[in-house]
């Protein structure tokens, strides 16, 4: 069996990249300042360059998405791409001023919106990029960060641009379902949907097929108290703002089930829900994907594709689990409250108000169904296993609504905000958040104070792209543990008992409820088998966490086969990256796809 060589995981601390030391005068000519920098990329030398200058590209020159460090690396590959690509000279995007963008501990810098093509035969690019210039200790304005991106393909769409359907086309064409689609994309969650919405918009016949009998039922059937604890402007799908503003700035998961339904019928986004993907064989001959497929009704059907989109959630089909609270233990212990997993059967404490419950597990999750039961009047504990980094939300709204809110595009947002390199943008945020903490002690120092396992001094970026969670973004539970209303247990749970659960220093504690929020089983590569199956799984990359450059791995890209494709990630992460995602499908479609650049 042929299996992939999978890409290690590096942490954070050794990728390099790091932020400028200076700042930027009060009377800097922004203006001038752009225009340098533009005459910079155009024809760049290596002195031209920050020595720690740092280039994210995604698509563009690269054919994938990589990050360089050093001036250089920087000045090679940079040089070498835009000859190989045939790059345009380098002009400024005109509608966009230049602007002073800020990391943190005083830390400034200069931003330049461009606009650049690539030519690849009779396939033109439309790129765009950002460059970052900061003031040397001589005075001179150097490059340090360069950001460049393939926003569409000349003449053929674009993927932020759709008009809503005027009549339920279903992004057929005339109608009719092709014989082959340029995709089909399994799952119709969130980067699902997105994925579909950007190939509707750039004219590539699709399908999503969706378990579920509407679209939008995966956030109805969660526990009746989830809400995003991201603002709900964060979270749009793309063409605009999904969410009108009367809506809670942190949506309910049924509102959010609900605005994915509307959005879909919208834009007639071709969903077929009540249909589960039984499996999925790639034909070397012709290139294609046979997707066998049962309908609620019980008929079964085959549909055929060029490329094949894995959208079900990545890393969160799988429950884990301790081992203590396996059937067999459960069963022997002759425990008589209830045991569930918070995605497992959990939906509301209603039912045992005024009783005892018992949460297992501190990121977001455990403190929702902590605070859930503490607004039920249960007599509330949760156990932690391990020291938890809390993040306020409140600060995480203020980061947020700098970027995405009414009054600006989601699409030109992601552009502003989620093209850094990830190396850099950890750093930003640390510096942020650090001071925060730092200058908020008492919040902290109360959750401590009520026995709580606290990892003050936290990596957020750490937590999203690395671990996969963890954390918890503070929206009311805290204060709740301060206070004592939720208690805290520290101690490792040893096993259960028949009323309730039996820890390693010999103490037990009753309960009526014991929820579980541990989490799931993040191979994505295993629910991924059992769909295409085992073989051209084990050819697939590891899904998620930081690769040497602080991309992430296999995700929105082929990973380990030509036409399949992983996509899953937070919802911000969901609508940038399927443009991306799309764009790749459409370069397949038309016949030339990407030749990513491996050095």
């Amino acid at each position: 069996m042929k299996q992939q060589q999978r890409t290690p995981l590096v942490q954070f601390d050794n990728i390099p990249g790091s932020l400028p030391a200076g700042g930027v005068p009060q009377d800097a000519d922004l203006k001038s300042i752009a225009q340098d920098a533009v005459t910079k990329l155009n024809h760049l030398q290596q002195s031209d360059l920050a020595s720690y200058a740092t280039w994210r590209d995604l698509l563009s020159l690269t054919g994938t998405y990589r990050t360089f460090y050093s001036a250089a690396t920087v000045h090679r590959t940079w040089t070498f791409l835009s000859q190989r690509s045939r790059r345009s000279i380098i002009w400024l995007k005109e509608d966009r001023e230049p602007r002073i963008a800020h990391g943190g501990a005083g830390i400034m810098w200069v931003d330049v919106d461009v606009l650049f093509t690539v030519q690849h035969e009779n396939l033109a690019e439309e790129c765009m990029g950002t460059v970052s210039v900061t003031q040397g200790e001589d005075g001179n304005w150097k490059i340090w960060m360069m950001r460049t991106w393939l926003e569409c393909f000349d003449g053929r769409g674009h993927p932020d641009v759709i008009e809503p359907a005027t009549a339920p086309t279903n992004g057929t064409t005339n109608g009719v379902e092709p014989q082959v689609y340029g995709a089909i994309v399994v799952g119709g969650g969130q980067a699902g949907l997105a994925t579909g919405g950007r190939l509707h918009a750039l004219g590539v016949p699709y399908v999503i097929l969706e378990k579920h009998t509407s679209v939008g039922d995966v956030w109805m059937q969660r526990y009746d108290s989830l809400r995003l604890h991201t603002s709900k402007e964060y979270g749009n799908l793309p063409f605009g703002h999904s969410y009108p503003p009367e809506d809670e700035y942190m949506l309910p998961a049924k509102r959010i089930g609900a605005g994915q339904k509307q959005w879909a019928e919208k834009y007639g986004i071709n969903v077929q829900t009540g249909t589960t993907v039984e499996n999925a064989q790639y034909d070397e001959g012709s290139k294609q994907w046979t997707v066998t497929v049962l309908r609620s009704h019980g008929a079964k059907e085959t549909l055929r594709a060029k490329n094949l989109v894995i959208a079900i959630g990545g890393g969160h089909n799988t429950p884990v689990y301790p081992s203590w609270a396996t059937n067999d233990k459960v069963k022997a212990s002759g425990f008589k409250g209830a045991l569930m997993h918070a995605f497992g059967g959990y939906k509301s404490a209603d039912a045992w108000a005024g009783k005892r419950g018992i949460v297992i597990g501190t990121a977001n999750t455990g403190h929702d169904i902590a605070e859930d039961m503490a607004n039920a009047g249960m007599q509330t504990t949760i156990v932690q296993r391990s020291p938890t980094f809390v993040f306020p939300a409140e600060w995480l709204h203020a980061a947020e609504d700098r970027h995405y809110h009414a009054e600006k595009a989601p699409d030109v947002a992601d552009r502003e905000d989620f093209t850094y390199p990830n190396k850099v943008q950890r750093e930003v945020i640390n510096n942020h958040v650090w001071a925060g903490i730092k200058a908020s002690p008492d919040r902290f120092d109360a959750l401590e104070k009520a026995g709580f396992l606290l990892d003050r001094y936290g990596d957020t970026y750490n937590h999203l792209y690395v671990r996969f969670g963890g954390h918890y973004v503070d929206i009311g539970a805290s204060a709740r543990i301060a206070k004592g209303e939720i208690k805290v247990r520290t101690t490792p749970v040893k096993g259960l008992t028949e009323d309730g659960l039996l820890f390693d220093d010999g103490t037990e504690l009753g309960a009526d409820l014991i929820v579980l929020c541990t989490g799931f089983n993040h191979v994505f590569r295993n629910d991924v088998a059992r769909i295409v199956g085992t073989e051209i799984a084990e050819q697939m990359d590891e899904f998620w966490g930081t690769d040497a450059g602080g991309e992430l791995r296999g995700h929105a890209k082929p990973a380990g086969h030509p036409n399949l494709y992983y996509h899953g990630g937070d919802v911000r992460m969901a609508r940038f990256f399927s443009r991306f995602l799309a764009l790749q499908i459409q370069a397949d479609v038309l016949g030339r796809p990407f030749v990513p650049y491996l050095d």
